[in-house]
């Protein structure tokens, strides 16, 4: 008799992923907080989304550049949200053994946090809402458009500006 358990399909297939990915998406969020443990965290916040949802993936044509995409996505929602501050400020986690360079990078993490907040902060207020309805609250640019009272065109280019702005201030920060 088999004892492997009886889940779900969809949810078989998001453990699949899990165990198959969760390594690369770790290393991939790593390099963009600056914070291994807030990049774990923010890989088993991805999946327990996926599975809360009860999103399927059977449709998804290329799972692995989805969850990339969908992780992405997570990494900007952790670099601009007060929630995700806690888990990437100075907690009580050691640092990496080898890793001499893990409090200048944790420090241009959280710069590069307060320099997308102010980013963000600065953008119309209707531009500001749209963008965090869409990023930060996952609300399809559909949805937005509908709880705003505004067109899916409308909502799009509120995000593209204000990804543009998010994008030239951290360049802006980068330059010598």
């Amino acid at each position: 008799m088999d004892s492997t358990p009886n889940f779900p399909p969809q949810q078989a297939d998001i453990e699949a992923l899990y165990e198959l990915h969760f390594d690369e998406l770790v290393r991939f969020l790593g390099q963009r907080t600056h914070c291994r443990d807030l990049a774990v965290d923010l890989v088993q916040e991805l999946f327990l989304r996926l599975l809360s949802r009860g999103t399927t993936i059977a449709g998804v044509r290329h799972a692995r550049g989805f969850l990339f995409c969908a992780a992405r996505h997570l990494a900007i929602e952790a670099l601009s949200s007060p929630r995700w501050q806690v888990a990437a400020g100075d907690g009580d986690a050691p640092e990496e053994a080898g890793n001499d360079d893990a409090p200048e990078a944790r420090m241009a993490g959280i710069e590069a946090a307060d320099c997308l907040r102010d980013a963000i902060d600065r953008l119309a207020p209707r531009c500001r809402e749209a963008f965090l309805l869409h990023r930060l609250d996952g609300l399809s640019q559909a949805e937005v458009a509908q709880r705003m009272g505004i067109s899916v065109s409308s909502v799009e280019k509120h995000v593209m500006r204000a990804l543009a702005l998010c994008r030239e201030r951290l360049a802006q920060r980068d330059r010598p």
